[in-house]
């Protein structure tokens, strides 16, 4: 049964702060540098309070709702922040808002400044509307406008290298889009609402066919999203040829988006009892586990850091997929924990990436050689996130894949385990070469330029986010079991969705 809700605005002042922030940039940018500043910063500020106050009353009993816009005699747009939406808004929140001051000393001097915050902002506001959607067609609103309006971000550059990235996303991204708009029209004919509710909306009296449809129409759909290979071909392009603050939310949260959209169809489109007598779940866990195997064994060959971030954060969702497959309730708590974790490990990473690119000019692994004692709080806080992708204790990404590991063991699916521990091989062969050379190797200059490289360590405006996203990533694991933390809801979310 569904809780009743509370009314509250903080669920449209989320979304609509970040719209109004965006309209005054480029005015606010007329005044001064620091106006503009202030605005975006105090706006990030204001959302994530407002998330974060949110997920607290989540984790204490309460489900908000707010009821924004009538668009037909039938349909709303209509925002319900349950304790999924809580914990991937609370999510969203924070780590935009440690790339936003993150972007303030790397894309300083950088061309078209105005167009870059504006969208930035922007697409905060489309993410979060996302997060604490209700209804598949406020949902489906949300992620057209986040997934069509990043593009002026992933081709800022402007590069030729850019413009093809962003091309082969933008395709990619539309023939999801579209696909997704043609199973809520299924489903809203086949259940005759489109109201998410926890146990799902579809009913098994309806045509077998048309059922068929619409998971697989969701599915292609939210799994472009989700990198889910062979759906993946956007993400090893479009996350080099970003600038390095984008990189970490397309990374941290953009991509999990789609993996948040196929829990949203699994529990509260289908629901559990349906999905299982369909038995469509297998396909779903098959791709998965090539998913986390394939990009893994990928990332292991790329010379460019970020494209082998790129790779690995395929894999990584590869993990929430297939945690979500399974249809147990401690892969699924493992699911939810593992979007959030993946947020400040990943988004640490592409934080560390672009100083390395800023501060040593170094885009390939070879470059890093020495980094270390040149930049050793950076390198300091990649090796903490490295660790904590590979799944080491107690760090927070132990935390998720111990909960999926569970849920491997509980549905029955001990062989799971191979892939589970696969992938964390593979994330050890492909990240701590990078940490073995930025400490063990000597660095391929002179001593004349060593002597001009030494102390090249970042400002306080682009390493202090770092530093905030590495220390979330050892709390999350250490806090683990802390009430009102992912843990905490991303239990509740699965009780709701599997009573």
């Amino acid at each position: 049964m569904e809780t009743e809700a509370t009314r509250s605005i903080l669920p449209m002042l989320a979304f609509a702060l970040p719209i109004v922030a965006a309209m005054l940039t480029v005015p606010a940018r007329r005044l001064s540098e620091r106006a503009r500043d202030v605005l975006l910063i105090g706006t990030a500020t204001a959302v994530a309070a407002a998330a974060l106050v949110l997920a607290a009353g989540v984790a204490g009993g309460t489900v908000y709702e707010m009821y924004i816009l009538q668009l037909t005699p039938k349909i709303w747009m209509y925002m319900r922040v349950d304790a999924a939406g809580a914990l991937f808004g609370a999510t969203v929140a924070v780590l935009w808002l440690l790339a936003l001051v993150y972007s303030l000393g790397y894309m300083r001097g950088e061309h078209r400044l105005g167009r870059y915050y504006s969208f930035f902002i922007l697409c905060l506001a489309w993410t979060m509307g996302l997060a604490y959607a209700g209804n598949l067609l406020t949902f489906l609103i949300f992620y057209e406008l986040f997934s069509v309006l990043t593009y002026p971000l992933v081709v800022h550059e402007e590069t030729p290298e850019a413009m093809a990235a962003g091309t082969k996303y933008i395709i990619y991204i539309l023939v999801g889009g579209t696909l997704v708009l043609l199973a809520i029209v299924l489903t809203f004919f086949s259940a005759g609402t489109q109201t998410l509710a926890s146990g799902g909306i579809l009913s098994a009296d309806t045509d077998p066919m048309t059922l068929q449809a619409i998971f697989w129409c969701f599915l292609i759909g939210f799994g472009v999203k989700a990198a889910i290979v062979p759906l993946h071909g956007w993400v090893p392009d479009a996350h080099p040829a970003a600038p390095a603050p984008f990189s970490a939310v397309l990374s941290g949260v953009m991509v999990a988006a789609g993996s948040f959209g196929i829990i949203r169809m699994i529990f509260q489109v289908f629901g559990v009892s349906l999905l299982k007598s369909l038995d469509l779940a297998p396909y779903l866990t098959g791709f998965a586990a090539f998913t986390v195997l394939f990009a893994a064994a990928l990332a292991v060959n790329q010379e460019n850091l970020k494209r082998r971030l790129a790779y690995s954060t395929i894999s990584q969702m590869g993990y929430v997929t297939l945690a979500i497959s399974l249809l147990g309730m401690q892969s699924t708590i493992g699911a939810l924990v593992h979007i959030t974790n993946h947020a400040f490990m990943k988004g640490g990473l592409f934080l560390c990436a672009g100083l390395f690119i800023r501060r040593l000019g170094a885009y390939n692994v070879h470059q890093l050689d020495g980094a270390a004692r040149r930049m050793p709080v950076t390198a300091a806080c990649f090796t903490i996130a490295s660790l904590a992708m590979i799944g080491t204790p107690p760090l927070s990404g132990f935390t998720s894949k111990w909960y999926l590991g569970l849920g491997m063991l509980e549905t029955g699916n001990p062989w799971l385990l191979a892939v589970l521990l696969g992938g964390a091989l593979m994330a050890a062969i492909y990240l701590l070469p990078i940490v073995y050379r930025m400490y063990f190797r000597e660095p391929a200059l002179t001593p004349e330029d060593l002597t001009l490289t030494e102390g090249r360590e970042a400002p306080m405006t682009m390493l202090a986010p770092l530093v905030v996203a590495t220390i979330i990533t050892i709390g999350l694991g250490i806090g683990a079991s802390l009430p009102g933390l992912p843990v905490a809801l991303a239990r509740m979310a699965a009780q709701a969705f599997f009573q």
